[in-house]
């Protein structure tokens, strides 16, 4: 079990990020860096940086900038990695944060909600 948004946990997430085909091959033309983050807590944030529809890199997140941000309070990201709000809804309700091309988000909105729902599937630890 990993704490949420660590560096092991981040490259957890990015080697299940890669090994779902639907996600990869559905983002073949997306590149983007992104990074996440817990509301009111930038300092707990990990990034993944994606090229063509594969994450090629991750880890703890810098001041640098990024394509995307998203943040949210810790249990909406719980709510989302258990399937009980949905990353769209949570997204279009403001209840997930967003900074970058909402018109490139939406294009991609599906495999986002994708992206987010592999919270989920990482062992976490959610105390902060």
């Amino acid at each position: 079990m990993y704490n949420f948004l660590s560096q092991d946990w981040i490259k957890d997430y990015q080697n299940k990020w890669n090994a779902n085909e639907t996600l990869k091959n559905g983002l073949k033309k997306f590149s983007a860096s992104m990074k996440y983050f817990v509301e009111g807590n930038e300092d707990i944030s990990a990034q993944v940086i994606v090229a063509d529809g594969v994450a090629i890199d991750s880890g703890i997140a810098n001041k640098n900038e990024y394509d995307f941000e998203m943040w949210t309070t810790i249990d909406n990201w719980i709510n989302i990695a258990k399937n009980e709000l949905s990353p769209k809804v949570a997204l279009l309700t403001k209840k997930l944060k967003f900074k970058g091309s909402m018109i490139v988000a939406m294009k991609h909105i599906s495999h986002f909600e994708t992206s987010l729902r592999l919270f989920g599937e990482v062992p976490t630890n959610w105390e902060l």
